[in-house]
């Protein structure tokens, strides 16, 4: 493996230790909370490792330099990375299978994947939720991953045509075996979530969508705050999900709010989701390692709330209405 690339802020310089963000003195506005959090009987750092990009491009491929893309995860867990997060539908296979080549079975590093889902093609997906099929595809992962266990592992959606037990059933299987650590669920409804806590007491986390923009599943993480069970936002950060000219607005507004309080944008909106929710983390990814690391600073960083209102204000002010679809192909971050 090629040499490894040194962890640098923004500015080039590299980060001092103990650094948890840019200007680590206390800001007005801005508090100091614990960056990391208990998940899954592991105590990780709240900003997890989105490991999407590890592939060719959205979630598909092979990286044209596999290389890079382990060299980069290796970096980010040197940097803090605790969490990696991916699923069996990356690629489809080819982001476990970098992990696993990568990191392995380290024990230091919580790793979590996803099944139930399908990957036929780059822009399309489905749901498979037949125990069968979940069955096989943990097998494949824990290969993929080389690990001996899989330290969180999410169904991916639930699958409507396949009785709810026998989904959960075949992760619970799993887990009984030694194969699974701790069970999760990505994307449930509020009534779903109810059927999932009656048949997984010890749930161990729900993984969706949430950022400053998509607000849906807040309801959800905070009843789980409540019930003191991790939520785990997924795309965090609007660099796509807006069209190009909403995104620039937003991003000019956020910086402007975060040039008050010592943040970059990334940070503060990472910091709004930490201070709207106590027992949430985030999974971010990018393909750059300083991009990573000033994410990561985000995870101890909370808001007062006039700056959490101020965030959501420029929000309204310059979306209304707008709505949140991920589907837009526009890449702004």
């Amino acid at each position: 493996m090629g040499a490894r690339t040194a962890i640098v802020g923004g500015g080039g310089a590299p980060l001092a230790a103990g650094d948890s963000r840019p200007g680590a003195a206390a800001t007005r506005g801005v508090s100091q909370g614990d960056p990391d959090i208990d998940l899954a009987g592991h105590r990780v750092s709240r900003v997890a490792f989105g490991a999407a990009r590890l592939t060719a491009g959205d979630g598909w491929g092979t990286p044209e330099d596999p290389e890079a893309a382990k060299d980069l995860l290796l970096a980010a867990v040197d940097a803090g990375f605790s969490y990696v997060d991916t699923a069996d539908a990356l690629g489809p296979g080819v982001s476990e299978r970098l992990i696993g080549e990568a990191i392995g079975n380290r024990a230091d590093v919580l790793v979590a994947t996803k099944v139930g889902m399908l990957r036929p093609s780059t822009d399309a997906w489905g749901v498979l939720g037949r125990p069968d099929y979940l069955r096989q595809q943990i097998q494949l992962s824990l290969q993929r991953l080389r690990r001996d266990r899989i330290d969180l592992l999410y169904l991916h959606r639930v699958d409507p045509t396949v009785p709810l037990a026998d989904q959960l059933g075949a992760l619970q299987e799993a887990r009984d075996r030694g194969d699974v650590g701790a069970i999760g669920v990505s994307e449930p409804s509020a009534a779903q979530l109810d059927a999932v806590l009656e048949l997984e007491p010890g749930l161990a986390a729900v993984q969706s969508l949430l950022n400053i923009v998509a607000r849906r599943n807040g309801e959800i993480a905070a009843r789980l705050d409540g019930l003191g069970i991790p939520f785990v936002a997924y795309w965090p950060l609007v660099g796509r999900g807006l069209r190009a000219e909403h995104t620039q607005l937003l991003f000019a507004e956020l910086q402007r709010i975060g040039q008050t309080v010592g943040l970059s944008a990334h940070q503060l909106s990472l910091a709004w989701i930490f201070s709207a929710h106590p027992n949430a983390l985030a999974v971010a990814g990018s393909r750059s390692l300083i991009h990573l690391v000033q994410n990561q600073q985000a995870a101890g960083t909370r808001l007062d709330a006039c700056v959490s209102s101020e965030v959501e204000s420029a929000v309204q002010a310059v979306l209304g209405d707008t709505p949140f679809d991920p589907r837009f192909p526009e890449e702004n971050s």
